[in-house]
This record gives structure tokens, C-alpha cells and sequence, in this order.
């Protein structure tokens, strides 16, 4: 895509796109992000991402608009024909729409005559991501293991002085 002229279809594409993003009142920078993932990313499905990101809601957003932003991005891409055909394709609609997005919002008439979306009601987002929950499970305590060797009479005897240290202690205590 870069240095080619563009068709004719990928121009109707942008400013289809940017006409419906600026009646929503879209953040011109969730487009810009979308399209530098597309452009460093052009194998990726574009449309398994947008609805991954568009299921996180206002988690990781900067704003509390986040979530609409970023279901809106996912229903107006998703509704756009004709489709771009390649992750490079993306890339250049989404970063010229979010260009374009710009004068539309001061071009309000125009954006409307090329795409209405007053009309056009939102498909509901896809379901909220909820990441798996991971119980630890309990550890059971250490099993003590005592041999079954005799003591030796060393050992029984630092024992008993022990014990006897430990109760002159505890009667001066």
C-alpha cells in the first residue's frame, strides 16, 4: 500500500468509515491505534482483535467513554462495505479515517449524506471477557516423619536438660 495510489473502493471505504465514526462522536485515537496494530501487525484477523478489544469494555481505558468507543469501533468496522481484504488494507482505511474523522466533525451535513447512522441501531457488544479465575488449591501441611530408630542416650539426655532449662524458666517467669 505504501507509495500505490489508492482505488477508488478503499476511498469509499474511508470516508464511509469516518463519516459514521464522527456522528458518534468517536475517539479519533482508538482508530489510530487500530490502525498502528493493523500496520505492525498485517497477518493478524482484524476483526478477532477488535471484538477481543471491544469485549474488555473500560477495563485497561483511559477514559470512562472507553468501552462505548470501543464497541462503536467494533459495530461500525464490522457494518463497513465493502470489507478491506488484508490486515495492510486495514491499516491505511483506519489511519485515513481517523484523518478524515476530524473533518467531519466539523462537516456534520456531509458525513450524514454519505453515511446515516442515525437510524442504524447498535448490535449489542460481544460478551464481557471475564478471564478464567484460578483457584490455588490448598496445600496440605508437610507430613512430619519421625524414624523409627531408637534415640541415642546423647540425644535423650540434651533432652531432659532442655526440658529442665525450659520449666526452671517458666517457674521463674
Amino acid at each position: 500500500m505504501a507509495g500505490q495510489q489508492m482505488s477508488k473502493r478503499e476511498w469509499t471505504m474511508i470516508h464511509r468509515l469516518a463519516a459514521e465514526l464522527a456522528q458518534r462522536d468517536m475517539d479519533d485515537n482508538l482508530v489510530q491505534s487500530a490502525a498502528a496494530y493493523m500496520k505492525a501487525n498485517p497477518q493478524a484477523d482484524f476483526q478477532a482483535w477488535l471484538t477481543r478489544l471491544a469485549q474488555l469494555g473500560d477495563l485497561f481505558g483511559s477514559s470512562l467513554q472507553t468501552g462505548r468507543y470501543r464497541h462503536e469501533l467494533w459495530a461500525a468496522c464490522g457494518r463497513l462495505r465493502p470489507q478491506p481484504q488484508s490486515g495492510a488494507e486495514w491499516a491505511v482505511v483506519l489511519a485515513w479515517a481517523a484523518r478524515l474523522q476530524r473533518y467531519y466533525e466539523t462537516n456534520m451535513r456531509q458525513a450524514v449524506k454519505i453515511s446515516d447512522v442515525r437510524h442504524i441501531e447498535l448490535p449489542a457488544p460481544p460478551p464481557v471477557y471475564h478471564p478464567p479465575l484460578v483457584i490455588a488449591e490448598e496445600q496440605a501441611a508437610p507430613e512430619i516423619v519421625i524414624p523409627d530408630t531408637p534415640t541415642s542416650e546423647k540425644a535423650q539426655d540434651l533432652h531432659a536438660r532442655l526440658k529442665q532449662l525450659w520449666a526452671n524458666k517458666e517457674g521463674n517467669g
